[in-house]
C-alpha cells in the first residue's frame, strides 16, 4: 500500500499544476502514471491509474475496491447530515457521479479549477452567501499555501468526499 499522506501532498501539487499549466494537464490526462511517478507519487504495483476530469458542477465520489460497505456508510452519514440542515443535498444544476476502484484500476479525480468559476457560481456551489467567504479564502489558500491544498486533497482522496464545497472538486 502506497504512503497515503505523501501521495496526497504530491497529488495536491499535481492538481494545482494542472490548473495552472494546460500542457501539463493534458499530459497528466494522457499518461497519469508517468506524471505521478515523476512527481514522486508512490504507485501501487499492478494498478493502472485513470484520471477523470470533473466538469463544472459534477462531483465524483470514488469508492474503494475493498471495505466498500464502510465507505458507503460514511457517504450516507454525510448525506443525512446535509439533509438534516437542508432538503436540497446538491446545489441547483449539479450532479454526483459514483465510480469504484477495482483491484487493478484506481480513479483520480481532477477537479475544475476554482479560478474557472464566477462569484455567482461559487455562491451556488457553496450553497449560499454564508459559505462564499470561506470558499474565496480556500481558493486563495489553494494557490498560496501548499499544505492547505494537501489537506483538502487528502480528505477528498482518502474519505472520497469530505467538505461541503464542490469548488475544490474532490471534496463536497
Amino acid at each position: 500500500m502506497a504512503d497515503k499522506k505523501k501521495n496526497a501532498v504530491i497529488y495536491g501539487n499535481i492538481v494545482v499544476k494542472c490548473w495552472e499549466d494546460e500542457a501539463y494537464r493534458k499530459r497528466f490526462l494522457e499518461d497519469p502514471e508517468e506524471v505521478l511517478a515523476e512527481a514522486g507519487f508512490v504507485l501501487d504495483e499492478g494498478v493502472t491509474y485513470k484520471v477523470i476530469e470533473a466538469p463544472k458542477f459534477v462531483e465524483y465520489l470514488v469508492l474503494p475496491h475493498t471495505n466498500t460497505k464502510e465507505a458507503v456508510q460514511e457517504m450516507a452519514k454525510r448525506f443525512l447530515n446535509k439533509a438534516e440542515k437542508n432538503d436540497a443535498l446538491l446545489p441547483r444544476e449539479s450532479e454526483v457521479r459514483i465510480v469504484q476502484n477495482t483491484e487493478d484500476l484506481h480513479y483520480l479525480i481532477l477537479p475544475v479549477s476554482p479560478k474557472s468559476l464566477t462569484k455567482a457560481e461559487l455562491k451556488m456551489v457553496a450553497g449560499g452567501d454564508e459559505m462564499t467567504t470561506e470558499v474565496e479564502e480556500a481558493v486563495v489558500q489553494t494557490y498560496d499555501v501548499a499544505s492547505t491544498t494537501v489537506e483538502a486533497v487528502e480528505i477528498g482522496t482518502t474519505a472520497v468526499v469530505d467538505c461541503e464545497v464542490v469548488v475544490v472538486g474532490v471534496v463536497i
